[in-house]
């Protein structure tokens, strides 16, 4: 788990070099239209594991909240939270199972203005992924750290409400007494959110 966390705190220190990098080269402009915004969407979530596929299905849906604060110039800092409650079943043994994940995640991002109305945000963190499983009359509950990296793509429907298109994609695992269980994936979707 150390390992995990010194590698995500590794990747944002390299996100932040891009960042900075980025914000000298780019010649777009900077953001004055909003200092905060809170976005609430759906996405699908595709996990990475295999067998989590097999039983739960390829996508399952994830609603989500993310809060995004400008910290300078275009740089910003973020957090969200995700959660997956899906019902399953294993054909092996003939069973049910039900799955429920928490998603919490925060980190950096830069966000650049495109047009009046579309603005385009990269974001790279750490996530936290807890999951309480209950299948064959046995409970197994876990947790574990990565990293996530993401993109959102804003349009302006008014001054201070946007839709938002977004993907990401995380990397979190847990040791179980199977071997190692991969807690991320690949997640997709849109939202609505708001400016003040």
């Amino acid at each position: 788990m150390k390992q995990t966390i010194k590698n995500g705190l590794g990747s944002i220190f390299l996100l932040l070099c891009l960042l900075a990098s980025l914000s000298v080269v780019c010649l777009g402009e900077e953001i004055t239209d909003w200092k905060y915004m809170i976005t609430a969407g759906g996405n699908f979530f595709s996990n990475s594991q295999t067998e989590y596929r097999q039983i739960y299905g390829q996508l399952v849906f994830m609603p989500e909240i993310k809060i995004t604060g400008l910290v300078y110039r275009n740089f910003t800092a973020w957090g969200s939270f995700g959660l997956i409650s899906k019902n399953g079943f294993i054909e092996e043994v003939d069973e049910k199972a039900h799955i429920r994940q928490i998603l919490l995640s925060f980190g950096v991002g830069y966000a650049q203005k495109l047009s009046a109305v579309l603005s385009l945000r990269g974001e790279l963190g750490l996530i936290s992924i807890a999951f309480k499983e209950e299948a064959m009359e046995e409970t197994v509950k876990g947790s574990g750290v990565g990293w996530k990296i993401g993109a959102d793509l804003d349009y302006f429907i008014g001054k201070k409400m946007f839709v938002t298109l977004t993907t990401a994609y995380s990397m979190a695992s847990d040791e179980a007494q199977t071997g190692k269980i991969k807690l991320g994936g690949f997640q997709a979707g849109a939202g609505l959110g708001f400016t003040f």
